[in-house]
């Protein structure tokens, strides 16, 4: 029975940017350690109906908190994200919290000591609030976790559907107002996934544009971090500020950009819904001026191919051969049956998976140079329930589809962006699941995917976020 006696507080950020509560920090409007407690408090309700976190630290939070407040007092400012909570998947290392990787295998020494984004992000001034939860070892698009949970999907309070992953408590946190931002890795579209099936943002960074020590190592030639976020502006100035960058330019204008129009196989397996809310916005483009091309990219079948390849070796490559064997049969039965496809790969198959996934990146690039970006919905279908997901269950094999139109852009080594579309449909009692449009770029142009949700923002609106009084 739903309790109506909770008093949950307000989402620190509801109505406001975080650049908006940034503001406030230094106004003396509100302290850093008044809007981390709200977000615990926040945590300690929802928590338990949700399971986005697998691990929170109150204590220190509000030490580190009150230490932020100290230091906006003595007039010292670390820069727009000072102050902010932010919550960190459970494949990062964050100094002082435990590291499950989504497991009950012991593999924390694999994942290493705190890496270098906690660290910046730590010294930006950001707060971490805790730790959430994932896909073991971050290899999976449901978000389905047998041993360690599964995250509640915040749309709908009376089904458990599918979160996405494989950071799926990342965008849980995000969606529920229980972290300002988030961080999660995408690999296979584990940022992407989860941000769409959630209704939010979510951006899959060019290899090497944000650093990978400190994280597990499911794949190192593709796995790329990434932030979560409730809207394409405050994933602007969350990568921005990050990554440092002054961005003088002025805003994009989707009048006059060509977007390429993915066909097959990105247009496989839609569900009604995911295919009527692509047309949608693509007829809305075509109205602001955009010119609309359709194009198929045939060697984006080979993920088929290549992924298992690639990241089954690495995976086994991470754990060694022979610890691997020896614990694979305490995985998740759907992570240890992805995994041990790895252990059938010669030498031979990996390397010329490694040499395609490089030659892939040279022909995705050619694309760039007729189109500004490339779309297609971000998932092929909306989210699934669990209990239908589950292996043996009659949607089993159809959640499988969830990274079939993320992976090829981790294939061809491009970026990738998230946007919520959902709201496009005619539904006069806004009970559709959410939809996302993915955005993608090339090589290094993560700077412009981002304006281009942006743009999409500013004319569509902020994306609308779930109730999550709900559950209560």
């Amino acid at each position: 029975m739903k309790n109506s006696k909770i008093n949950l507080p307000s989402d620190p950020l509801n109505g406001i940017s975080i650049e908006e509560l940034g503001k406030k920090f230094r106004d003396g409007l509100v302290s850093c350690k008044k809007v981390t407690s709200t977000y615990y408090e926040r945590i300690r309700i929802l928590n338990p109906h949700l399971h986005a976190y697998i691990y929170t630290d109150e204590k220190q939070g509000l030490i580190w908190a009150d230490g932020i407040d100290k230091l906006f007092a003595s007039g010292v400012d670390l820069g727009p994200l000072m102050g902010i909570p932010v919550a960190i998947k459970d494949i990062c290392s964050v100094n002082e919290m435990p590291t499950t990787n989504g497991s009950q295998i012991k593999s924390d020494d694999i994942t290493g000591l705190e890496g270098s984004l906690v660290k910046k992000l730590k010294s930006l001034g950001c707060v971490i609030l805790g730790k959430t939860h994932t896909v073991e070892f971050a290899l999976g698009a449901t978000g389905l976790n047998k041993y360690k949970g599964t995250p509640k999907n915040p749309w709908d309070e009376n089904v458990h559907r599918m979160p996405g992953g494989s950071s799926s408590g990342s965008a849980v946190a995000v969606a529920s107002g229980l972290a300002a931002f988030a961080i999660g890795t995408d690999t296979g579209g584990s940022v992407r996934i989860p941000a769409s099936l959630n209704g939010i943002v979510g951006l899959k960074t060019t290899k090497n544009r944000w650093p990978t020590d400190g994280i597990f190592p499911l794949s190192p030639t593709l796995d790329t971090p990434g932030p979560i976020a409730r809207n394409a502006k405050d994933t602007k100035l969350i990568f921005n500020t990050y990554n440092s960058t002054k961005n003088d330019l002025p805003p994009i204008k989707l009048n006059g950009m060509t977007f390429g129009k993915l066909k097959e196989p990105f247009t496989l397996n839609l569900d009604p819904e995911v295919e009527e809310a692509f047309e949608i916005i693509c007829s809305k483009l075509e109205k602001l001026g955009a010119n609309i091309e359709e194009v198929i990219i045939p060697e984006a079948n080979e993920k088929a191919t290549l992924f298992p390849v690639i990241v089954g070796s690495e995976i086994i490559s991470a754990f060694g051969k022979d610890r691997f064997i020896k614990n694979v049969e305490k995985m998740d039965p759907v992570t240890g049956n992805r995994a041990k496809l790895g252990l059938n790969v010669s030498s031979f198959e990996y390397i010329e998976a490694k040499k395609r996934h490089l030659e892939l990146e040279d022909i995705a690039s050619k694309y760039f140079s007729k189109y500004d970006a490339l779309i297609s919905p971000t998932t092929v279908m909306q989210a699934l329930e669990v209990d239908k997901s589950t292996i043996g269950g009659e949607l089993h094999e159809r959640s499988l589809l969830a990274s079939a139109n993320t992976q090829p852009v981790n294939i061809f080594g491009l970026c990738g962006i998230s946007f919520p579309i959902h709201n496009l449909l005619n539904n006069k009692d806004n009970k559709t699941l959410p939809i996302g449009l993915q955005i993608i770029c090339g090589k290094n142009e993560d700077e412009k995917a981002v304006e281009i949700a942006l743009a999409l923002e500013n004319y569509l609106g902020e994306p609308q976020l779930p109730d999550v009084s709900k559950f209560l």
